[in-house]
């Protein structure tokens, strides 16, 4: 069961991030956008957890021992550089989005491509820099608490195992790197991505009630679109539950792991030391590491799931249109503004604003999508 499992899971990190990389290479139209070169790096990033970290651990787990002798350490590096480098391609992705909307114009100008680029090389730089440098130079090492030197994947000291034990220093400064300062970074940029977006659809709301006004009375046969209160409320709620999804999902994955990988430096396998902290059973340090990798399988879902990705994959697999004449509700992250639509193949009645004091116009022609980089999109 644990090997189906643990297969199953490694499985779709490859299809998922594969598709993602696939798309983008394939489809000019998905590489022009800025945004989607940090999601594809955010795949590459995954797709080496699944090709680098997630097997040998797998292969650990059900046999009961490491069975890939030196290979130890250079594993251990592989699994540093490439969950720090897919945490730090997320937090990337959160200050792209944020400038982007907080300042369009500014954005448009500045943030090019080879701006994405020097970006991204730096977030690997910085990945293989924490992972490879102390690994090699062996300063990961706890050498200090008796006890806990050979302390294997099954809990026991013993040959074959491959040592997880941290020093104290190199477990809170790379947790910090890799985990809390990324994760400070994207509540605080999603938090404000979210007060912009409640600010932009009550103006929304607002310029559609006289538009409406004034179709009612010029006798218009179209239906007036919903312009109360309550359905700004429920745009404002959808926006909510869309970032709340990004954010949930992220530190539901990662926040176990990296609460122990602080605390069991610190912890006394003998309790010797009154008051010392008890470690806790090797089951559950791996239980939490895998849930950690499995957010490398939900960041395609989460952030390369829009309208354009979703018919990119439905071509490259050969199953024509995915979603047939079904509408999904989904919030888009423009540079201009959040638009609140049915998300369908033909991107109908898109709610788009020409211009901060102008009327807002429902198109219900093909919108031409190629001055907006999307955002995440998670399915409703």
């Amino acid at each position: 069961v644990t090997a189906a499992c643990l297969s199953l899971l490694i499985l779709s990190t490859l299809l998922g991030n594969s598709l993602v990389c696939a798309a983008v290479l394939r489809f000019p139209h998905l590489r022009s956008k800025v945004t989607n070169l940090f999601v594809v790096s955010l795949a590459v990033s995954d797709l080496l957890v699944a090709v680098l970290v997630m097997p040998w651990r797998a292969a650990t787990d059900v046999l009961g021992f490491w069975p890939f002798g030196a290979f130890c350490d250079l594993w251990v590096a592989f699994d540093i550089m490439c969950c720090t480098a897919s945490i730090l391609h997320l937090c990337l992705i959160s200050v792209e989005r944020y400038w982007a909307i907080a300042s369009p114009f500014r954005y448009q100008r500045r943030v090019t491509r080879r701006v994405a680029f020097v970006t991204i090389g730096v977030a690997w730089l910085l990945s293989l820099l924490i992972s490879f440098t102390p690994v090699q130079l062996q300063w990961h090492k706890d050498r200090e608490l008796p006890g806990r030197e050979q302390l294997g994947f099954n809990g026991s000291a013993e040959e074959g195992s491959c040592d997880p034990s941290l020093s104290r220093t190199y477990a809170i400064s790379s947790s910090l790197i890799s985990f809390y300062i990324p994760v400070a970074i994207m509540l605080g940029t999603y938090g404000r991505l979210f007060r912009i977006a409640r600010r932009q659809l009550r103006r929304i709301s607002s310029l559609e009630r006289p538009a409406g006004q004034a179709r009612s009375r010029a006798g218009s046969s179209d239906r007036p679109r919903e312009t109360s209160p309550r359905n700004s409320l429920k745009k404002e709620t959808k926006v909510l539950q869309t970032l709340s999804i990004i954010m949930g999902v992220f530190v539901c994955c990662w926040l176990p792991f990296f609460v122990l990988n602080c605390l069991v430096p610190f912890c006394d396998a003998e309790l010797r030391v009154p008051g010392a902290l008890p470690c806790v059973s090797g089951a559950v340090l791996s239980a939490f590491t895998w849930l950690g990798w499995a957010n490398s399988a939900l960041n395609p879902i989460i952030y390369a799931f829009n309208a354009e990705f979703r018919r990119a994959f439905a071509s490259l697999l050969g199953w024509g249109c995915l979603c047939p004449g079904s509408a999904v509700e989904t919030v888009t992250f423009s540079n201009e503004l959040v638009s609140f639509h049915p998300d369908t193949t033909d991107h109908r009645a898109l709610e788009t604003l020409s211009h901060p004091h102008a009327v807002v116009q429902v198109q219900n022609h093909e919108v031409a999508l190629e001055r907006v980089s999307r955002g995440s999109s998670p399915p409703s």
